[in-house]
């Protein structure tokens, strides 16, 4: 656990450069949203209601269990922030992860707009039927920044090396 967290750093002090080919690959990117869903699979488990109810907004019943979502999701961030290091991100295996890690991000983001544009009668009624996740606004803006940035790490790799 010590090294996956200690691997989550930037490895070498070029891929801190903005302009740095390496800064460009993701790894960044999948690094904080690796970070980002960690913390927010420990939450539920270890914090009381109303904040166990972030990041799901699925309310009291299913929001311990969201937490394996949130934990598959930062497992997949791990890889693919390793994938991104290794230059290994347009293998097959990790299109899949990152097509995967795009579907459930952009899944979780619609269902929350859907939500603040009417449905469950809109912000009134993410109020009344979700007054636990409403009460901590910060903590729920902050899961859907994880969120939006898992999305945008998936949906726009590295362009592809030309081979020589």
């Amino acid at each position: 656990l010590a090294g996956s967290v200690w691997a989550l750093a930037p490895a070498s002090p070029e891929s801190e450069d903005a302009s740095a080919p390496a800064a460009l690959d993701g790894r960044n990117e999948y690094a904080l949203s690796c970070a980002g869903f960690a913390f927010f699979t420990v939450l539920p488990l270890v914090s009381a209601f109303p904040l166990a109810t972030l990041p799901s907004i699925l309310g009291k019943r299913l929001s311990r269990a969201a937490a394996a979502w949130t934990f598959l999701a930062s497992v997949v961030s791990f890889t693919l922030k390793d994938a991104a290091q290794r230059g290994r991100i347009h293998a097959s295996t990790f299109v899949t992860l990152r097509k995967g890690l795009a579907a459930a991000s952009a899944a979780h983001l619609l269902l929350v707009a859907l939500k603040l544009c009417g449905a469950d009668g809109g912000f009134s009624g993410l109020i009344a039927f979700y007054p636990a996740a409403m009460s901590r606004r910060k903590a729920a803006a902050a899961s859907l920044v994880v969120h939006a940035l898992a999305l945008f790490a998936a949906c726009t790799p590295p362009s592809k090396p030309e081979d020589s």
